[in-house]
């Protein structure tokens, strides 16, 4: 596998990273196929795929933080102080969060009500699950009732 770490590392270049983070991050998804039980044939095309995700995944990251940290626009504590000192969540906000969970819960397909148990369990889902999972809760949440 350090061939492919090697050639992955001179394309995708993470700054924060040394070169025992590459082989580090190649060591912990070569243990997750190998959990999995995926047919040795094709593991070193699928350790190549999902390492490559890994790297644009971490690199995506590492921008966003940048953006965040560019983009910061401070708070007025003057006109935040009344949320400020909330010190958690009111009866008020729990209704409504309840309320819209319900309403998704019951506008999603049985697969995607399962995803959604395991996403709020904690359960770490796919890049791909999590995609859709949020595209249908988008749908649900902003489609328009053209009544």
């Amino acid at each position: 596998m350090k061939p492919i770490i090697r050639k992955l590392m001179k394309q995708i270049r993470i700054k924060a990273w040394d070169i025992e983070d590459y082989y580090q991050e190649g060591m912990i998804i070569l243990h997750h196929l190998l959990e999995e039980n995926h047919p040795s044939t094709n593991i070193y095309t699928k350790f190549k795929v999902k390492y490559h995700q890994r790297l644009i995944d971490e690199l995506r990251h590492s921008y966003a933080k940048k953006w965040l940290h560019d983009h910061f626009v401070g708070l007025d504590i003057y006109e935040c102080s009344d949320w400020i000192d909330a010190g958690g969540s009111t009866p008020e906000s729990e209704l409504v969060f309840n309320h819209l969970l319900a309403e998704v819960y019951e506008g999603l397909s049985a697969h995607y009500q399962e995803l959604l148990v395991r996403q709020m369990r904690g359960e770490e889902l796919t890049r791909m699950e999590c995609y859709r999972l949020r595209e249908k809760i988008k749908n649900i949440l902003f489609s328009r009732d053209d009544d």
